[in-house]
């Protein structure tokens, strides 16, 4: 670059205000991914202090385009007869995908390993880019794009447990505390001859100061069981589970909702033609179409059946539904590493948008 060059952009920023160039800067930041933005803290105080501020959290979550984040689980050895596998492999890997890439464009986020702390894994729940991880010992709280890693503390309350029974858990944000909470059912009391149970909450509030040290129980129990390998969906400041109708004393067919912002739990009953009895299916969940999973994306449902997504096109008349990919077709590995996909036995998968939420405050 040459001098009289240089003299004119240094008059032209000279004459540009602080205020503007303020903006500026703070527009490209909303613009960036997760990761460039983290690079940008290290280089600066005051974009540190831009960068880590929680009104400017909040409205880069909001600019950000939904994605897919899956995680393919594999397993260590395989053990006949068991009703679900108790030797998943504790190296955990996040992918992100985003509709209309293609199959060796799913990029690895974040990779992990919890050596000996868990043997068995249960579906994910994700609330504003931090994933609740439920495994058969513990529970782990992950942001895969800042790659922050909480392990909540144990619960004296759910010690006692049975066989092949993984407790109901879900996760979401107090919008009244703009808290994030982790919330478990744990078993209060069973019959040996009936098997009907009653089950009690408790709750782990996230990034609480002293009390993000220990669950606390909620002042009611569920008026209901629910089904305890499902969890529970987060939808507008409540969580919702399905009924377990096989351990009840009278029928009930319908859900669950437990609010965030009170910890009360009310019934939503639905009619007996509309039959829930495919909770007891491993292909359903509460976002269930029939036999798949479901996800809005503007004018479009996205929707997973087994291992396949397919699109189905909500102005299309005629052949609205269309496969977009296979799970199994994804790319997964680096081109270095030589793992194959025959040990792959279970996909996590859940609708995904990448943040900066700090998972302790």
């Amino acid at each position: 670059m040459d001098l009289k060059t240089r003299e004119k952009r240094e008059t032209k920023a000279a004459r540009c205000p602080p205020e503007l160039m303020e903006e500026l800067v703070l527009e490209i930041f909303l613009r960036l991914p997760v990761k460039s933005l983290l690079r940008f803290k290290s280089l600066s105080k005051a974009w540190c202090t831009t960068i880590s501020d929680p009104m400017f959290i909040r409205s880069h979550l909001e600019r950000q385009k939904p994605s897919w984040l899956i995680i393919p689980h594999a397993l260590d050895s395989t053990i006949e007869g068991e009703e679900w596998t108790t030797t998943f492999s504790t190296q955990i890997r996040f992918y992100q995908w985003q509709l209309g890439l293609g199959v060796s464009d799913t990029r690895l986020m974040h990779t992990t390993d919890f050596p000996g702390e868990f043997s068995s894994i249960s579906h994910i729940a994700h609330c504003h880019g931090l994933v609740l991880f439920p495994t058969n010992t513990k529970l782990y709280i992950f942001n895969p794009a800042t790659r922050d890693t909480m392990t909540l503390p144990k619960s004296n309350r759910t010690k006692t447990q049975y066989k092949h029974m993984f407790l109901p858990t879900g996760f979401g944000l107090d919008h009244h505390t703009d808290k994030y909470k982790v919330v478990r059912a744990f078993v209060r009391s069973k019959d040996p001859l009936t098997e009907v149970y009653r089950m009690g909450m408790e709750v782990f509030t996230v990034g609480d100061g002293e009390a993000c040290t220990s669950w606390r129980e909620t002042t009611t129990d569920l008026p209901y069981p629910v089904v305890e390998w499902i969890t529970g969906k987060f939808v507008n400041g409540g969580l919702f589970w399905v009924i377990d109708r096989f351990h009840l004393e009278h029928d009930r067919n319908g859900f669950v909702r437990f609010s965030l912002e009170d910890e009360t739990s009310r019934v939503i009953r639905l009619p007996d033609t509309l039959s829930l009895d495919r909770a007891r299916d491993e292909s359903f969940l509460l976002d269930v179409i029939q036999q798949g999973e479901l996800c809005l994306t503007g004018g479009a449902i996205m929707l997973q059946s087994g291992p396949n997504f397919y699109r189905y096109e909500l102005q299309t008349a005629s052949n609205p539904l269309t496969k977009v990919f296979a799970l199994e077709g994804l790319r997964y590995k680096r081109r270095r590493e030589h793992a194959t996909k025959k040990n792959i036995f279970f996909f996590n998968v859940t609708p995904y948008m990448e943040s900066l939420v700090r998972i302790a405050s």
